[in-house]
């Protein structure tokens, strides 16, 4: 008898790597609210494979990898699959060689500035289009197209409706009041709003309408829709699935 995802996710979060290291900057002080994150990543991204019908991946990136909050599970999940692990934070991306085994390949504001992998089975980017303005998207996602084999699959995550009502009611998310009032106009109004955080350039947070992220996403090449969950990560980010057409091959060929 088969498993369900919920049993899947239960066992193997149970031989997850529970050590934190100094420094990591998503942990808050709460053992259980970073490891429900990890659960979370893990099952959107089991319930991905699952829906796009794809095998375990041979090979996978974490995009945007911190000290491996996420990529701990998938090493788990996935003990045979080769990981790579890109961020900008230097110690970062060293913490996650040696824990986990991955392959690093350092960050960069500009994905075009990044080494370019490809051949990728799968890619898990959390809470990284959340912190960029509009003008960013379609490089970071036309540098996943790149990135990924056909039929590869992309789990993405999103600052959508949930957020927008959390900002709403309050939550500053890092910004000031004007700032927060500012993204929400402009959310309202065209279905997208960013503000830079204080003093950062090219950094801040977004919000971003369904409909806008998928039209996004679908404007990078050879990317379609698999799937979109609204407030499946840590209980207010969205999470876009998105498959590249294996007649991608093809084309290149022709």
């Amino acid at each position: 008898m088969s498993e369900t995802l919920d049993e899947t996710v239960a066992r193997v979060m149970a031989g997850v790597n529970t050590t934190i290291v100094d420094g990591d900057s998503m942990y808050d002080g709460s053992t259980e609210h970073y490891f429900s994150v990890s659960r979370d990543a893990l099952r959107a991204v089991l319930a991905a494979l699952h829906v796009t019908g794809r095998p375990e991946p041979k090979r996978l990136l974490d995009f945007g990898c911190g000290y491996g909050r996420v990529l701990r599970s998938l090493r788990a999940a996935f003990p045979s699959t080769e990981l790579i692990a890109c961020d900008m934070d230097p110690a970062a991306l060293s913490s996650c060689a040696e824990a986990f085994g991955a392959r690093a390949v350092t960050g960069a504001p500009d994905p075009d500035h990044i080494e370019q992998v490809t051949d990728v089975d799968l890619i898990w980017c959390g809470s990284v289009l959340t912190h960029l303005d509009a003008p960013q998207w379609g490089p970071l996602l036309r540098y996943f197209s790149r990135a990924l084999a056909p039929g590869g699959v992309a789990v993405v995550t999103t600052h959508g409706r949930r957020m927008a009502m959390r900002a709403e009611a309050g939550k500053e998310y890092g910004l000031d009041t004007r700032a927060v009032d500012r993204v929400l106009a402009a959310y309202k109004s065209c279905g997208f709003g960013y503000n830079d955080y204080a003093g950062y350039d090219g950094y801040g947070i977004s919000l971003s309408s369904p409909g806008w992220a998928v039209q996004r996403a679908l404007e990078a090449p050879d990317l379609r829709l698999a799937g979109y969950d609204e407030a499946a990560w840590d209980r207010h980010q969205d999470v876009m699935v998105l498959v590249k057409d294996a007649g991608a091959t093809l084309k290149a060929d022709l």
